[in-house]
């Protein structure tokens, strides 16, 4: 009877330690994931170098900016639709996107594609009418 309770006694020590260690594991994988979230939101960096390559991308009227972050997402011109949907909310840019056609470079850091998608640079060069 007393080998039986010392045994449950060890059976019980491992399954705690077990499950500490599991819940360790945890908290360290979701701290490493908030690092590199956060660090991928304030680090700006681009999908490519310079010189990069142009993507025409049509931003749909009254598209939200999950919608234009996973259209860039999908067009390989930011990394994670999540983060930039970030970006855009801290930016200066917040809520300013339009709608319209666009030609982004893959070599853009996601501050310049908010600042050309909100209008504050121009999109696309217009074209000059003929005399």
């Amino acid at each position: 009877m007393r080998t039986k309770k010392i045994l449950a006694s060890i059976l019980l020590g491992l399954l705690k330690l077990a499950l500490a260690a599991v819940i360790a594991v945890g908290v360290y994988r979701i701290g490493e994931y908030a690092y590199h979230f956060g660090h991928s939101v304030y680090a700006d960096t681009a999908v490519s170098d310079p010189p990069g390559m142009d993507v025409a991308v049509v931003i749909p009227e009254g598209s939200s900016v999950a919608q234009v972050a996973a259209l860039l997402e999908a067009k390989g011109l930011i990394q994670d639709d999540k983060v930039f949907i970030v970006q855009e909310r801290l930016s200066k840019y917040h809520g300013q996107m339009k709608a319209g056609n666009y030609v982004l470079n893959t070599s853009e850091r996601a501050s310049q594609m908010l600042a050309l998608l909100s209008g504050q640079e121009p999109a696309l060069p217009e074209k000059e009418e003929e005399e």
